[in-house]
């Protein structure tokens, strides 16, 4: 059981390093992805995706892979607890902007909440089990 838990919080850390990959590689489908786009087609914009859905994902997501894979714990627990609560903090950031923003598309903010909390929660079950073993 403690192998098919830590390969989900691994794989969904893999899946994150993808996402990183598609974004570094693909600015504009990062763009599409969240439905922003560079402001009068300056490339600077590409860039700020290039950065953040690309560079930041990428990074942060393969960091956490390597802790886990290399020190399961204590190190590989905090790297997936500290990345699994960014994710669940977004879902929370997402969740106010449609309830104290006006004009969120519903549809689009239920599926990014739902995504977002279950690849938080998927990062999360390995350190979850981690802390209630001991």
């Amino acid at each position: 059981m403690d192998d098919i838990i830590y390969f989900i919080s691994a794989g969904t850390l893999a899946f994150g390093v993808g996402l990183g990959i598609k974004g570094m590689f693909d600015p504009t489908w990062a763009g599409r992805l969240v439905r922003l786009q560079p402001e009068n087609g300056q490339p600077e914009g590409y860039s700020e995706f290039r950065a953040t859905f690309g560079g930041m994902f990428l990074g942060l997501h393969l960091s956490a892979l390597i802790c886990l894979a290399l020190w399961r714990e204590p190190v590989g627990v905090a790297a997936c607890a500290i990345l699994a609560a960014g994710w669940l903090f977004t879902a929370l950031g997402r969740y106010l902007s449609f309830s104290l923003d006006s004009h969120t598309q519903h549809s689009h903010v239920v599926r990014s909440v739902a995504i977002e909390v279950i690849i938080g929660l998927a990062i999360a079950v390995w350190p979850i089990t981690r802390v209630i073993a001991s």
